[in-house]
């Protein structure tokens, strides 16, 4: 065997070796939580109208004087549906409350309605598609992941923010004392 070969040979183990141990390293690796962010404040309701699952146009003024749970999410993202049942008891437990939970699915119609029927969403979603995107960033989602939701209080200002999952302990605390405030 000529040097040359024994060289080549020494060289393709070695890469071979390094890409195995990077391999090995990154599957080894714990997974990376979803980051949140939750913001307080800051801003009023931004004017929009999108339709409904059955095509009426619906703007967002139509719930003013209520507390608003806008939710923006798609069927595609798994901690969206990790969500959705939060906001399904959320809506029944405060059914004649002056609360409203709102979804604008960044989705298609067709995959909306058929997750909607699964699920049972009892209340409204709006189709945003991905028209929707820059309406996420006006209510402060520059980078545009999902979930994210906007907490409105009942004079139109918005409350909270969040970027991420909430649980229930969490938007039970922020929407409460919104509820009981005059």
């Amino acid at each position: 065997m000529s040097a040359t070969f024994k060289n080549l040979l020494l060289l393709i183990t070695a890469v071979l070796a390094l890409m195995g141990g990077y391999w090995i390293a990154q599957s080894m690796r714990p997974a990376e939580q979803v980051t949140t962010t939750l913001t307080y404040g800051g801003g009023e309701l931004i004017d929009f109208t999108l339709p409904d699952l059955e095509g009426k146009k619906r703007s967002i003024h139509e719930w003013r004087g209520k507390v608003i749970v806008l939710n923006f999410w798609a069927t595609w993202c798994p901690p969206c549906r990790e969500e959705i049942p939060l906001f399904i008891s959320l809506q029944k437990k405060h059914p004649t409350d002056d609360l409203q939970v709102i979804g604008v699915a960044i989705d298609t119609l067709t995959a909306v309605m058929v997750y909607r029927q699964s699920v049972r969403i009892n209340y409204p979603i709006l189709i945003g598609e991905e028209n929707a995107m820059p309406l996420v960033a006006q209510y402060g989602n520059r980078m545009g992941s999902l979930p994210f939701t906007v907490i409105i209080d009942r004079s139109g200002s918005i409350a909270v923010r969040k970027l991420g999952v909430f649980n229930q302990t969490e938007l039970e605390s922020l929407i409460d004392p919104l509820l009981t405030a005059p």
